[in-house]
Order: C-alpha cells, then sequence, then structure tokens
C-alpha cells in the first residue's frame, strides 16, 4: 500500500506561466536502434501512449524535464544529455542512473559567493546568460540492463505514470532524481576541494558532532566527516522548516534499564514482518537459546527451536546473527512466544544491518530489528534484567537529527555517487533524493525542491500566492 501524506500543491504547479523563460531542455544523444530510438514494439502503459520502447523511454524523458521546468525560475534553458547504456547490474543491486554535471563555474558575473563553484544550470541562472553555450550542462546516463530478463531477476523498468510500478523501478521517478542531481545535488569534489573552493551544496553540509560545515573544515575532517552516519546533515533554512510537512515521527528503539546501557540505540529493520513504526514493542529482552547442531552450531543463533520458550515467551528475543537466515530466527523465536525479535550483528559495521527475507516470510508476525555488534555485546554483559522496546518518539522526525536537521546519507564507506549527496535511508516515508529508489514514494518533489532552494534555485511566482494541500 503506497503511503498518503500531506503534499504542498505548489510543487505539483503544471504551468510556469509565471516563471522565467528558461525550460529544461532534453537533448537525445543515443545512436539510432538504441536507448532512446529503440524500434521494438511495446503496449502503452500506465497513461504512456508510446507504442515503441524508445517512445516510451522518451516520453517519460519529456514529462521529468517538464515537471522541472515548471518547479523553476531560470531565464535561461537547461540542457540535458541522456542516454541509454548497460550500467553495473546484478540480481541483487544495479547501477539505475548516473549523472554527471558537464561544468562548474565560480566568479563569474553576479556570483552570489566567491570563490564556491557552483553547477552550470545555476550558474547560468544568476548570470542570466549561458556561460557554457557550446556544451550542456549535464549528462545522464539510464541502464539499460534493467530491461534484459537477467538483472534485478524479474524486475525490470516501468514506463508508466500512474505509480503502479509494483516490484520494477519507476523511470519517471530515476529521471527526475538524476535531474535534480545536474541541478545542484552535487559537488565539484568530494573530500580534496578543486583549487581550494568549495561547491555550493557544501555550504549546507553540516557534521552535528563537531558543528561545522564542510566548507568551515579542514581537508582531514571531511574526510571522517563523509563516514559519520547519522550525523552528517543538511542545515538549510528551507528543508529544515519544512521536514516536518513530509516525515513522519521517528520510531526509536529504547532500553529503559538497567542505566549502563539506558539510551536510544540505532537500528536496523527487516523487509519482512510487521512494520516497527506501527507495531510498538516492549518488555524484557532475553538472550535466546538453542541446542547447537549441524544446522545451528551456536546456542545463542537461534537457528534450531529456542530452548528457553518460557523465559522468551511474552518478551523479546535477542538472537545472534550468522548460519541461517534472519526469517529462520525470527519464526523460531515466534514459535517460542517471543512478541519481537531483536538480531545482533556478528561482524564490526559502523551501522546496524538492513535484513531481507531470503524465503517466504509472510508468516513473520512479530517485529524484528537488528542492532551492531558491540551493542549487542553490551547487552548480553548485562547481569540485571534488560528492559526496553520499540517506540514512536513525537519529539524526532525520522529522518532527521537531534537538532532537526534532515540528515544526508554517509555510510560507513564511502560509495562514489552516493554519500553525501543524497538523503539518509532513515528518512519515512521515502524521499526522491535517496540513494535508492524505494515503491513507496509520491508523485512529489518532496524536500528536493527546497534543498535546490537552499542552493539558490527559486520557484515560480504565483498569481495569487496560495498554497494548498492534497490528501
Amino acid at each position: 500500500m503506497r503511503r498518503t501524506i500531506l503534499l504542498a500543491a505548489s510543487l505539483l504547479l503544471g504551468s510556469n506561466l509565471f516563471a522565467g523563460t528558461g525550460r529544461v531542455v532534453i537533448v537525445n544523444a543515443d545512436l539510432p536502434g538504441v536507448g532512446f530510438n529503440d524500434a521494438s514494439r511495446v503496449e502503452p502503459v500506465g497513461g504512456n501512449p508510446g507504442v515503441t520502447l524508445g517512445q516510451q523511454r522518451f516520453n517519460v524523458y519529456v514529462k521529468a524535464a517538464d515537471r522541472w521546468s515548471a518547479a523553476l525560475d531560470t531565464n535561461v534553458d537547461i540542457r540535458v544529455r541522456g542516454s541509454w547504456a548497460d550500467l553495473e547490474c546484478s540480481e541483487t543491486g544495479a547501477v539505475l542512473g548516473q549523472t554527471s554535471v558537464l561544468s562548474w563555474s565560480a566568479n563569474f558575473p553576479n556570483a552570489p559567493r566567491t570563490d564556491i563553484w557552483y553547477p552550470a544550470a545555476l550558474a547560468n541562472k544568476f548570470a542570466g546568460s549561458d556561460l557554457t553555450s557550446a556544451q550542456d550542462d549535464m549528462f545522464i546516463q539510464f541502464n539499460s540492463a534493467i530491461d534484459n530478463g537477467t538483472c534485478l531477476g524479474n524486475r525490470s523498468w516501468y514506463y508508466g505514470f500512474d505509480g503502479n510500478e509494483g516490484n520494477d523501478d519507476s523511470l519517471y521517478h530515476v529521471v527526475l532524481h538524476e535531474i535534480a542531481h545536474g541541478l545542484g545535488m552535487s559537488s565539484r569534489a568530494m573530500t580534496e576541494y578543486f583549487q581550494n573552493r568549495p561547491s555550493v551544496f557544501d555550504l549546507h553540509t553540516l557534521d552535528t558532532t563537531i558543528g561545522l560545515r564542510w566548507d568551515q573544515m579542514t581537508q582531514q575532517q571531511r574526510e571522517v566527516s563523509v563516514t559519520n552516519s547519522g550525523h552528517l546533515a543538511w542545515d538549510g533554512d528551507n528543508v529544515t522548516s519544512r521536514a516536518a510537512l513530509f516525515l513522519q515521527n521517528a520510531t526509536v528503539f529504547t532500553v529503559t534499564q538497567p542505566s549502563p546501557v539506558s539510551r536510544n540505540y540505532p537500528f536496523g529493520t527487516a523487509t519482512f514482518g510487521p512494520s516497527v513504526s506501527g507495531t510498538p514493542m516492549s518488555g524484557r529482552i532475553v538472550q535466546a537459546a538453542d541446542d547447537p547442531n549441524e544446522t545451528g552450531p551456536a546456542t545463542t543463533d537461534g537457528c534450531t527451536a529456542l530452548t528457553n520458550a518460557a523465559s522468551i515467551s511474552g518478551n523479546i528475543a535477542l538472537i545472534d546473527r550468522g548460519t541461517c537466515s534472519f526469517v529462520e530466527k525470527a519464526k523460531n523465536a515466534q514459535a517460542a512466544g517471543a512478541v519481537g525479535v531483536i538480531i545482533a550483528d556478528n561482524r564490526t559495521a559502523c551501522v546496524p544491518p538492513a535484513m531481507g527475507a531470503s524465503g517466504p516470510a509472510s508468516d513473520v508476525l512479530i517485529p524484528v530489528i537488528s542492532i551492531s555488534q558491540n551493542d549487542g555485546i553490551a547487552l548480553r554483559a548485562q547481569s540485571e534484567e534488560i528492559r526496553g522496546g520499540i517506540r514512536v518518539d513525537p519529539s524526532r522526525l525520522a529522518g532527521a537529527s537531534d537538532q532537526g536537521y534532515v540528515l544526508l546519507y554517509a555510510p560507513c564507506e564511502v560509495a562514489g555517487g552516493s554519500s553525501k549527496h543524497h538523503w539518509d535511508v532513515s528518512a519515512s516515508p521515502s524521499l526522491l533524493m535517496e540513494p535508492f529508489i524505494n515503491p513507496d514514494l509520491e508523485d512529489s518533489l518532496d524536500l528536493s525542491i527546497f534543498q535546490l532552494m537552499d542552493i539558490g534555485w527559486t520557484q515560480p511566482a504565483v498569481r495569487t500566492g496560495r498554497r494548498f494541500l492534497r490528501r
């Protein structure tokens, strides 16, 4: 079921009658017979009337470009060159698209700040003219391998506009996402600045641990900050003031006793079982025990029937990761009467693992979360009764820092093209500019337009100045 939230209708304008004369202009860079020019016959789908594969792809490209044209105010055309290629892909993961800003400018006429790199489209807006008329502003590649029947298993591209992609990947959302990168959700360099100048994106990239923005840091500090998961955030006023319109209250895992381990803990979620935000759980946290055998040689991995079911019943089972699947562990705990499951990682990592289902999981009826290896060790070391659970915290937003800033993606290891320039995956509901395109995305530019406004983009003036809400 797709989530429904309140959205500002100003993001859904279908015309830019009151904007500048500039529009997002698409450029087809594909050779005849491939990509946007693929003549393979297909049936119209989801409001897309194209009858060839290439035409359907191009129709999506046009629709996404028109959406951004209506949302932005500029007097200079924004030229977006696009093509299709076989990008990285396996049965379990793929690069859906990738964007390159083709030129960056600093100290140009009417530049808002000196010695700051601006992406081509934004620099042109401020300058009021095309500073690099001989080339396009950005180049986007889309992954044609996703339609080959083997990439991502049985998933493929969905070319409709009606939100009925199911398990497939919506090209429309991907095009919106990639154009946003080219408009300014990117930097000229990651941590080592070109000519010692930050990009405009860095002016609002804040590390809440040290209280500095990236343009205020040394290169060494930035190299630490880029993997400071849960503490790298966006401090722009436009995003911060509107975060509560798009993000729901955060779900937190809290240990309430004993005092040495009493605090909130980072946790990972499972793709199976009930939603942790909709199924609060609380009670004693009890280490699960099971018999060792060839299936589960450890006595704490929950890979066989639990031997301490009397202690587990009505409580939360703490189980070690390893040997068998997350689903098997959850089912064994559920059979013992557990009201929830906490799986402690068996590997050193800065964030708890996300948990997928490797087999049938529809009969898992209790919430399942994961915690880090170190947190699992700390809990197991307690000699006193441990109590805690999952609850919704009305004082915090899902995907925001304690200070209310929306978090940026900062995984333990730098992910080229993903780290820093996306919202963190803890955001809920999902946002367009997360590193993964999720099926619960609404037909909205959500916080993306406000992040672009923080770096200098403006929206078209509206005749009445009114703002509406759509349910």
